[in-house]
């Protein structure tokens, strides 16, 4: 059995070499952390915080988020395709998450805040009300992608293509219509 960790504070600490202890983290924030490179896997996260942690191309296969928060992270590279999905749910405000991987999952709701979402991919995800606020989908893909309701007023550099996701009542600015058009090659004033 697994021991449970609560209620710790983590700061400035290196998990490049020494690997973070496999347990049950409940309430517990990370901040300035370094994981990169590092194995998450099989650690549960249960209401947790991480602040301006680096967690670029750590693996973290089976691994749990549930109501887990990361602001002004690093995350590069993320497999979360590969996560446990039990109760899963998380947000992102400040964020680089450029090509990551949220694959077949199911993310309603979820926040991207002032995010860099660059070369990301949401390949058979739902994002149904999910929201892109002021974030940067340059080069993502959204593919077989459930983004009815989903909130994209203030998202910038996207193109999706309607014919292959789910968008009714999907929502967008006049100004950026184009990045749903794209595929037709129109010339938009």
């Amino acid at each position: 059995m697994k021991p449970i960790i609560e209620d710790e504070l983590f700061k400035n600490e290196d998990y490049r070499r020494t690997p973070l202890t496999i347990s049950d983290y409940d309430n517990c924030s990370f901040e300035q952390c370094d994981f990169s490179n590092g194995n998450l896997s099989g650690i549960v996260f249960n209401e947790c915080e991480f602040i301006d942690c680096n967690l670029s191309n750590t693996t973290i296969k089976n691994t749990t988020f549930n109501d887990v928060t990361f602001s002004g992270c690093k995350l590069l590279g993320l497999e979360f395709k590969h996560i446990n999905t039990f109760l899963m749910r998380f947000s992102f405000s400040n964020c680089n998450l450029q090509m990551t991987q949220f694959d077949f999952l199911k993310l309603k709701q979820t926040l991207f805040v002032n995010c860099e979402l660059q070369q990301a991919t949401f390949n058979g995800t739902d994002l149904s009300q999910a929201v892109f606020d002021e974030s940067n989908l340059q080069d993502t893909l959204f593919d077989d992608a459930n983004l009815e309701g989903a909130h994209f007023q203030t998202a910038y550099n996207f193109n999706i293509d309607p014919e292959r996701n789910k968008m009714q009542g999907a929502r967008f600015s006049n100004s950026d219509l184009e990045g749903l058009l794209q595929k037709y090659k129109l010339k938009i004033d």
